[in-house]
């Protein structure tokens, strides 16, 4: 399918065709075999003429000229822009009707001022026109696309993408588009809504009747006949842009044109520029402009750019419109962006045309780019890549606890064996207080955080595979939406929570306890046996321990010597690395229980763990996600 871009300008307007999937560029579609058409509309026998038809000379009756600047202010200026938008599909359903045929979207520029309410009620004009599916772009945002991607323009790409500053002059505004790092900046859309070169067609004009001795009959022609106003201005316009594509031609003898004006009678109008009228037009008061100058009113709009990127100033300034020819135009860019890079485009006249065309397919791109990661983040293959992973969890999760839990035991036997702790009961007491805080802090997410890294970077290589293949698809740079590294690592805390949380306390306090007994156990069980008869003075207790076991039974023994104050001496013997092998030889036995617990359906901590984990990965893809399309929407 084809998209087509429509820049409806109010000086002039163009149309170009892009294939969705093509690497060619843009095409520009010719309107009555010209690139770009004046846009001007009328009505001649019943039927929208427009362009150079649109001219009382040609028969056209209700000529209207510049009815887009006007679209905000005047209710006749909608219908001016319908009738012209239904006056150029007439024209390339004529002259293009197979390539019309397969065009599945329109994109349609607006100036950057327009908000999204008036860019809506404008899609919606353009849609009752007859144009298929149409969405509206800033017309700077399509400057600096067109610029991106077109190859004539030869600008390094990594340039444009550190940062840059797009300055589209049009015939009824001047509008900025400012791109730090491939991202729109808050105040990346801006500009002056009522400085364009239209303005300067208007006292061309009204300076040549000034002049004329016909000055008092031309006024009362064109108050009571606007489209004579109209051909007039079209022709003052055109004076223009004949003058600027070539100022040096024009420095010695002014450019000169004769209109005839036939209504009442027939008066002679002469048209003239030369470098001295243009510096005194520029400078020149304009009601239009609140009594300001065109040269001041430019000057203030390059002064608010300027303090916009004065965090990152533009490495690049992309000067487009057709007024961009103008030389002092020019002029007063590169002195308020005297370190960038000034880059004119070649045919600003359609340049936002091509941009429209691709903001069209980058933005469908968007589309299928959010909608595929949404599927991922939300659907079932995030959720079912976490489940079928979650059991490799499992081991790491409880060798950890037993980490944290021998640790535990250590500093406690270490305090019971300095007499810190006078009785076996006080001890066990003590293991089961630091094993509980420690379950309940930060040692177990220190410890988790080193295995979870581990497992994660797995599961992301998994899922990683998918998403450089939509990234290819859609254009986006695959590092961009990279899961692995430095991605994950920046975001494992919230993953690291998102494991705590769903293991819950009711699970935390199972694992708790299944530690407890077997640690507990390990040490502290047989009344003390495990703790007394490790080291050489094994044999005196042993001793002791068959003379209590005679006397008190095996119950009455082990309560006895839990509650016996064992001598310091004896207690000094009882080394960390015995206690180490103690707790060791029951590592399997713990861990295995612990796996077991975590495994164990009946206390949900697998499905709260798949569901957690996926809902915080999913967030974190999203946010990638809306990082990486400002690369391509930008």
């Amino acid at each position: 399918m084809k998209i087509l871009g429509f820049d409806l300008g109010d000086g002039e307007s163009a149309v170009t065709l892009l294939d969705e999937d093509s690497t060619v560029e843009p095409r520009v579609i010719p309107l009555f075999g010209r690139t770009s058409l004046l846009s001007a509309v009328g009505h001649r026998e019943g039927r929208i003429v427009v362009g150079e038809e649109a001219s009382v000379l040609s028969g056209a009756e209700d000529a209207r000229v510049r009815f887009k600047s006007r679209y905000l202010t005047d209710p006749q200026a909608a219908a001016d822009v319908r009738a012209f938008a239904q006056g150029i599909l007439a024209e390339l359903m004529r002259s293009e009707p197979a390539l019309m045929a397969q065009v599945s979207r329109t994109v349609v520029g607006c100036p950057a001022g327009w908000g999204e309410g008036r860019r809506d009620q404008y899609a919606a004009l353009m849609e009752s026109a007859g144009f298929p599916n149409v969405s509206v772009v800033p017309e700077p945002r399509a400057a600096f696309l067109y610029a991106r991607h077109a190859r004539g323009l030869r600008v390094d790409p990594a340039l444009m993408l550190k940062s840059a500053l797009v300055i589209d002059i049009g015939s009824s505004t001047t509008d900025f588009a400012y791109i730090v790092d491939g991202h729109q900046q808050k105040l990346s859309l801006f500009g002056d809504t009522n400085l364009g070169g239209g303005l300067l067609d208007a006292v061309i004009l009204e300076r040549a009747v000034k002049a004329s001795p016909d000055r008092k009959e031309l006024e009362q022609v064109f108050a009571q006949s606007p489209a004579w106003y109209s051909y007039c201005e079209l022709e003052a316009r055109k004076l223009k842009e004949t003058y600027f594509t070539d100022e040096e031609k024009w420095q010695e003898a002014a450019l000169r044109r004769q209109l005839i004006v036939c209504y009442d009678r027939t008066l002679m109008l002469e048209l003239s520029l030369d470098a001295k009228a243009v510096e005194e037009i520029v400078q020149k008061p304009m009601a239009a402009l609140g009594g300001r100058s065109f040269l001041q009113c430019l000057d203030d709009a390059l002064r608010a750019a300027r303090e916009v990127s004065r965090a990152c100033p533009p490495k690049v300034v992309i000067l487009t419109g057709g007024a961009s020819r103008m030389a002092f135009f020019r002029k007063a860019c590169a002195e308020a962006f005297g370190d960038s890079l000034l880059v004119l485009c070649p045919e600003p006249e359609c340049s936002i045309a091509r941009g429209l065309a691709y903001a069209g397919r980058v933005d469908e791109h968007l589309r299928v780019f959010r909608r595929e990661v949404s599927s991922i983040a939300r659907g079932d293959k995030l959720s079912m890549a976490v489940k079928a992973r979650v059991h490799a969890l499992y081991e790491p999760v409880a060798e950890a606890l037993f980490d944290v839990a021998r640790s535990c035991a250590l500093e406690a036997v270490a305090l019971w064996r300095r007499g810190g702790v006078k009785t076996i009961d006080e001890l066990d007491a003590l293991i089961g207080e630091k094993i509980r805080s420690a379950f309940e802090g930060d040692a177990v997410r220190r410890r988790v955080e080193e295995e979870l890294r581990a497992w994660l970077d797995d599961l992301m290589r998994a899922l990683e595979g998918e998403l450089t293949s939509l990234c290819m698809r859609c254009g986006v740079p695959p590092e961009r939406m990279s899961l692995s590294g430095a991605h994950v690592d920046a975001g494992i805390g919230s993953v690291e929570l998102s494991l705590l949380d769903a293991m819950g306390m009711d699970v935390v306090s199972g694992l708790l306890g299944v530690v407890l007994a077997v640690v507990g156990a390990s040490i502290c069980g047989g009344g003390g046996v495990a703790l007394v008869s490790t080291g050489p003075v094994g044999m005196v207790a042993g001793a002791a321990v068959g003379i209590l076991l005679a006397v008190l039974g095996r119950s009455g023994m082990e309560k006895a010597l839990r509650r016996a104050k064992i001598p310091l001496l004896a207690r000094m013997v009882v080394t960390d690395a015995a206690v180490k092998r103690g707790l060791d030889r029951q590592k399997e036995d713990i861990e295995r229980t612990v796996i077991k617990a975590l495994a164990d359906p009946a206390n949900g901590f697998s499905a709260r763990l798949c569901q957690s984990l996926a809902e915080t990965l999913g967030v974190q893809m999203e946010q990638m996600a809306r990082h990486a399309e400002m690369s391509i929407c930008a």
